[in-house]
């Protein structure tokens, strides 16, 4: 494994949080022995994941099955095939637990008793879950923009819940001070690009799950730290020829909360502050804290971006538990909102689209 920090200068000028470092450090791994991939392949047992993962010790933990849906009238609609990945059938019922699983076993190895996380709430939960499960405590910092629904399971694990009327990127001050003052183990994701690694299972999650070609894959973006999970791990499951070929990603955010959005179509690997005001509370991001590794990937892997109306989103959750029986959360809704754009521009037909669901709608189902 190979940390690289060694970026351009004016990457390395960047103070935005008193750290030259924040958000611009990655790993690099060699896989040397296949059948490890291919063992987990065929189990999902982290124990397999070892040469791509940070960690020192191997662990036997089965990660939960993810499903996919797909419904004929939908298909004949659009003249595609469309799968629904349902990613919330986990611990938390987030996309979050793969990273928090990795931080937290990171922290456990590096002899943390504290873990301390920024979120908007699913992170905040995950982390707080696998805390309680590993005997560490928790320290949680959160916007008020919140649902209360999150900020009730928060209260309810027990963890130490400290929350401001303040956009994001303050609430992730607000938690490097504390980690720096009381020498906690920071999981803020584009701080810590060991949650980049640990979301990047999903795709050899994927992968093992999803025999046919992948042509498009459609994520939901807020920091950034999920779109760059993703495609880093199928960046190396290409780079390994586990697979042939390279899916077209797309990201989606909300117009409301656009801020990588507009970073991407600048053209810039340097994220900037931008105003947030989504209903979307999962992807309502002021500043997108992986940016930078977010835009690396999605250049590297030839994705675009795409934005949709909070407006557009509330309705497509609307769509995909009336029609579908689909209970995912709020910003997971942003996928499909984009969905007929997508195939309209690229004038797409016949081909496989997957949108990713990354988190429970029980969570914000009575915020909107």
């Amino acid at each position: 494994m190979k940390k690289t920090n060694k970026l351009s200068s004016k990457l390395n000028q960047i103070k935005f949080y008193n750290n030259k470092n924040f958000g611009l450090d990655d790993y690099i791994y060699k896989i040397k022995s296949k059948k490890k991939i291919y063992q987990f392949f065929k189990t999902s047992n982290l124990k397999f994941l070892n040469e791509i993962l940070p960690l020192r010790k191997r662990y036997d933990f089965l990660f939960p099955e993810i499903y996919i849906k797909s419904f004929d009238r939908l298909n004949k609609k659009t003249k595609n095939n469309i799968f629904f990945i349902e990613d919330y059938f986990n611990f938390s019922g987030s996309f979050k637990d793969r990273a928090s699983l990795i931080s937290c076993l990171d922290a456990k190895e590096k002899k943390f008793k504290e873990i301390s996380v920024a979120s908007s709430g699913n992170a905040a939960i995950s982390t707080a879950i696998f805390c309680n499960m590993l005997g560490l405590k928790c320290s949680v910092f959160i916007p008020k923009f919140t649902s209360k629904t999150k900020v009730t399971l928060l209260k309810k694990l027990g963890c130490r819940l400290f929350q401001y009327n303040l956009q994001y990127n303050d609430v992730v001050k607000k938690c490097i001070n504390y980690s720096n003052k009381y020498k906690t183990y920071n999981r803020c994701t584009g701080i810590n690009p060991i949650t980049r690694d640990g979301k990047k299972i999903f795709s050899y999650q994927l992968i093992s799950k999803f025999k046919k070609k992948i042509d498009y894959l459609i994520i939901p973006v807020g920091d950034g730290n999920i779109i760059s999970g993703c495609l880093k791990g199928f960046n190396e499951l290409y780079e390994n020829n586990f697979i042939k070929y390279k899916p077209n990603f797309v990201g989606v955010q909300s117009s409301q909360s656009s801020s990588f959005y507009k970073q991407f179509k600048n053209n810039s690997s340097i994220p900037k502050k931008d105003i947030s005001v989504s209903k979307c509370d999962s992807i309502n991001v002021d500043y997108p804290l992986d940016g930078h590794f977010a835009y690396k990937y999605l250049k590297k892997m030839k994705g675009f971006m795409m934005k949709e109306n909070d407006s557009k989103i509330i309705k497509s959750r609307s769509i995909l538990l009336r029609q579908y029986g689909i209970n995912c959360c709020l910003a997971s809704a942003s996928t499909f909102a984009s969905l007929n754009s997508i195939i309209s521009q690229k004038k797409l037909k016949n081909k496989n689209i997957l949108l990713l669901l990354t988190g429970t709608g029980y969570k914000d189902i009575g915020e909107v």
